[in-house]
């Protein structure tokens, strides 16, 4: 233990090591109440961190988030009430400040790993189909969708910066780079990229390696 203290003195110098330590005893205590309300454990998350709804969530064991973290089951907005449905795997890795929330469902695989500032959401603000909202109306003022959805499968990686819009589906062992806008379900070991996210490559089980499509 000793050891690892002055290797991270080192690394990091006084300052830090000060302010981790008196930050400690606070974010155990906070995560182990975390930890016994949504029934998860080994739940983890990081200072600043907004979660809300925790009574329409279902986390599995071992979940773990950086700081930021922004994890909302919306159950109202101004004046509607929603039912929704948050469920994440096992073992699923979120790094500093991504934002994830559902008027409806969303729903994380097993081993899923979230780089930083990834926003997954199932919901728009405004309606933009049949019976659209008028863009006279101010956005925060806007209905929010309660019909919508997102599924990310088992061993996704989105990488930092990433957007996955409601209505999509990514498949297992999927991954979006960086800055990626997931406007459209993606399928399973295929990577995407861009804005909107086009598919790159895709895993070839035959050969053992990703090939251009």
């Amino acid at each position: 233990m000793f050891g690892r203290t002055l290797s991270f003195f080192e690394e990091n110098g006084g300052f830090i090591l000060f302010s981790t330590l008196c930050s400690r005893p606070v974010s155990l205590l906070r995560n182990r109440m975390l930890s016994s309300k949504l029934k998860a454990p080994k739940f983890r998350v990081g200072p600043r961190a907004y979660l809300r709804g925790l009574s329409c969530m279902t986390v599995g064991r071992d979940f773990s988030a950086g700081e930021g973290l922004w994890l909302e089951a919306i159950t109202r907005y101004g004046e509607d009430r929603f039912t929704p449905h948050l469920v994440i795997g096992n073992h699923v890795r979120i790094s500093h400040w991504s934002h994830i929330a559902c008027t409806h469902s969303v729903t994380i695989g097993d081993h899923v790993l979230m780089g930083s500032k990834v926003t997954v959401i199932d919901h728009n603000h405004g309606l933009f189909g049949n019976s659209a909202t008028s863009p006279a109306i101010p956005p925060a003022q806007r209905p929010l969708d309660r019909d919508r959805f997102v599924k990310i499968g088992n061993n996704v990686w989105l990488g930092d910066g990433v957007v996955v819009c409601p209505g999509v589906t990514m498949g297992e062992g999927s991954v979006a780079g960086a800055n990626a806008v997931v406007t459209a379900d993606v399928a399973p070991f295929t990577l995407v990229a861009g804005v909107p996210a086009r598919p790159i490559r895709r895993y070839d089980t035959v050969k053992g390696t990703w090939v251009k499509v």
